[in-house]
């Protein structure tokens, strides 16, 4: 297995060093942050490097996750050698960026949820498809190839998805907790109603439209709630707020 270098040591390396531990990989991290770092080191058994440059020196793949704003030319200023892999998980930095900053080495982009890639059941997206980080990623979770910058940068607007969704979640089991229900009780029915259904969607072989239309009851409780989100606009604004953070991945505000 490789040494595997972290530059950025948030919370996407800590969940994802959890996630990936019993892979066979070693991991070296970054400096910045030395405390987190530090931390990360002595729970997962990883190196610390005395610089960015340095990590990329000692490690045989680099994967990215540094600040947004910064990251690229925090990139540029490294030596990367010649068909080294590397892997961005900074939103919003595109194919031709990263490689510009990145050259010669041999980059690919990537997004993942993190949380439940520590539990190794989140999906992570990656394009174009590479042999490395491919097999790499498959330790925590699904992985899905996008040969298409467009439709990766679409499919990259799960990150926010995923994120909504937890709070989505504390919000309805807020509600049930409130009804009197033990909040425990309510994190439970929450969680494992949205588990149940997205092993069906999941293992299902039918239209997605016709498990939907199965599940709903003419003049039944799920379409009163359904017409109710819909009078309301709460199903619209999930699309609109995914549309506003695909025109901000894509570079347009």
């Amino acid at each position: 297995m490789a040494t595997v270098g972290f530059l950025g040591v948030g919370g996407l390396a800590s969940l994802l060093l959890r996630g990936l531990q019993g892979s066979g990989h070693r991991f070296v991290l970054s400096p910045r942050g030395a405390e987190t770092a530090a931390r990360l080191a002595a729970e997962f058994g990883c190196e610390v490097a005395d610089s960015n440059q340095e990590v990329v020196d000692r490690a045989e793949a680099v994967f990215v996750s540094l600040p947004a704003a910064t990251g690229a030319d925090e990139l540029a200023r490294l030596t990367f050698r010649p068909g080294q892999p590397v892997l961005s998980a900074m939103a919003g930095t595109g194919l031709a960026r990263l490689r510009e900053v990145t050259g010669p080495a041999r980059a690919v982009i990537g997004m993942m949820p993190g949380y439940a890639n520590a539990y190794r059941l989140g999906p992570s997206i990656l394009c174009p498809d590479d042999d490395f980080w491919r097999g790499f990623l498959a330790h925590i979770g699904p992985v899905h190839l996008f040969a298409d910058e467009r439709q990766f940068t679409a499919a990259a607007t799960f990150g926010a998805f995923s994120g909504a969704t937890v709070w989505w979640m504390a919000h309805l089991a807020d509600w049930y907790a409130a009804q009197g229900i033990d909040p425990a009780t309510a994190r439970a029915l929450v969680a494992g109603t949205l588990r149940g259904n997205a092993e069906v969607l999941l293992q299902e072989p039918r239209p997605l439209d016709e498990i939907a239309r199965g599940v709903t009851t003419p003049g039944g409780i799920t379409l009163q709630l359904l017409d109710h989100l819909d009078e309301k606009g709460a199903l619209a604004a999930w699309h609109t707020g995914l549309e506003a953070i695909l025109k901000r991945m894509s570079g347009g505000g």
